[in-house]
């Protein structure tokens, strides 16, 4: 007599419980890109408001946004501000990570703490402080304001990204530098700097895109010398423009392929870590 095989409750079970977050993961994709995507696709549109469906296409916000002196005067100063900061986030990030990666000291753990603290502070916090401590010294309301408080917000994720690359760099290579006459130095600049070099530019991306989108602490520190995110957000404040499109999709481009660097970068130091851990 043939067995009748009865199904599995639990393998149904489970089998619902991957569709529902399937679902659940497909619902929160699309209430993220939802937006952005209706941002782009109305920044083409011709009509004065937004609308589906539209009255044609134009680049004629695009050009309205090439034109506008106060939004090209906020892109210039963001484009100086986020590659000094992104700069200066690096340098000290290598600094640091060099310094945790190599060096045993007491008080290290509170200094990773330290290193991190200004990510972990709400960032309307940080803006009056920032505000209260550049007023005191006179620097208040300057493009070196916002430089300075970008380098002290963008230099624990260019941290974290060096310290993966310093993470994969075997002891030996130091000592062995060292076995051949190099100083401390020559180490670090003809050895240690080459190899950490793909996560140098990761970390740099990485802190430009922090820098280029901040907005809160930009609002505070900058004056009358307002980067692009406090300038859009002025012109929300004062009036509806469909050229604020454009500058959205303009700057959701640049993040979008500043974040692709950055994954290109990491891919292959993260790939051989996971080899070395399979092996």
């Amino acid at each position: 007599m043939a067995s009748v095989v009865q199904p599995d409750p639990l393998a149904a079970d489970g089998r619902g419980w991957r569709v529902a977050g399937r679902l659940y993961m497909a619902i929160g994709y699309l209430f993220l890109v939802l937006p952005i995507a209706t941002m782009i696709v109305f920044s083409f549109q011709k009509g004065q408001f937004a609308s589906i469906p539209g009255q044609g296409w134009t680049l004629q916000w695009y050009g309205k946004l090439f034109s506008d002196g106060t939004l090209l005067e906020a892109l210039r100063n963001s484009l100086i501000v986020s590659p000094l900061a992104a700069t200066g986030g690096c340098i000290l990030g290598f600094l640091a990570a060099y310094a945790i990666h190599r060096f045993r000291f007491r008080g290290q753990g509170a200094f990773s703490v330290l290193l991190v603290l200004p990510v972990l502070i709400p960032p309307l916090i940080l803006g009056v402080a920032f505000l209260g401590l550049l007023s005191r010294i006179g620097l208040q309301g300057q493009l070196l304001s916002v430089i300075l408080t970008h380098v002290v917000i963008v230099t624990a994720p260019a941290m974290a990204v060096i310290q993966l690359r310093l993470g994969q760099m075997p002891a030996s290579l130091e000592e062995a530098a060292w076995d051949l006459g190099a100083t401390d130095l020559q180490t670090l600049y003809k050895v240690v700097l080459p190899f950490t070099l793909p996560g140098i530019a990761g970390g740099w991306l990485l802190a430009f895109t922090f820098s280029f989108d901040e907005f809160i602490i930009a609002w505070f520190v900058s004056g009358f010398e307002q980067t692009l995110p406090v300038a859009v957000y002025a012109y929300i404040v004062g009036s509806v423009d469909p050229s604020l499109n454009a500058v959205g999709s303009i700057v959701f481009g640049l993040s979008v392929l500043s974040l692709i660097g950055v994954e290109l970068l990491l891919f292959p130091i993260l790939f051989s870590r996971y080899r070395s851990a399979a092996a």
